[in-house]
């Protein structure tokens, strides 16, 4: 059986052992740019980052998951609606397919929902993220300010109604977007 898995909020310490698991969850992903540990860098920058959205899972006192929301906005000017940004989700190769990352996916949701929060974006995959509730993006009149497949647009509304004549092209924080 293996050690229960404590999910917290990061600390200024744990950013080594952030960018380490983000970096070993990604070394083998196919589609990946191997970047994605420079762009937590850069959106801890920005206004879009909330501390207690930066989710570090911890087994036997050891990062073995992490994953980030960050403001986004869906619109512009003052009738833009404020969302979140879910990515990325990492979990260490030998400790997937064993829960945490469901148990990190869940605890967002119940922190950014206590924070105020309505919705969650993601652009992931398919086969995962409609087992939490998220829906299709295309069902929506808000779309992406970049290409990917549409398979891969989700929402999460976080609360009935939450996404009720929200409409437009989602903004993201700077850091999100740049290479």
């Amino acid at each position: 059986m293996s050690p229960p898995v404590l999910i917290r909020s990061e600390r200024d310490v744990d950013r080594v052992a952030i960018a380490d698991v983000i970096r070993r969850t990604y070394a083998a992903v196919s589609w990946s740019d191997r970047r994605e540990h420079l762009m937590v860098d850069r959106l801890r920058q920005t206004e879009a980052f909330l501390p207690a959205l930066s989710l570090v899972a911890e087994q036997d006192s050891e990062a073995v998951g992490y994953l980030l929301l960050t403001r986004a906005w869906i619109g512009t000017g003052a009738s833009a609606t404020e969302t979140l940004a879910l990515a990325p989700l990492a979990v260490v190769p030998q400790c997937q397919r064993r829960g945490i990352g469901k148990a990190l996916v869940h605890d967002a949701h119940r922190r950014a929902s206590a924070l105020g929060f309505r919705s969650v974006l993601c652009v992931g995959k398919p086969t995962y993220y409609p087992a939490f509730g998220y829906q299709p993006l295309s069902d929506y009149p808000i779309t992406l300010p970049f290409e990917a497949p549409l398979q891969n647009q989700m929402i999460l509304p976080l609360a009935p109604g939450a996404l009720h004549s929200v409409t437009g092209v989602v903004r993201f924080a700077a850091g999100w977007l740049d290479h």
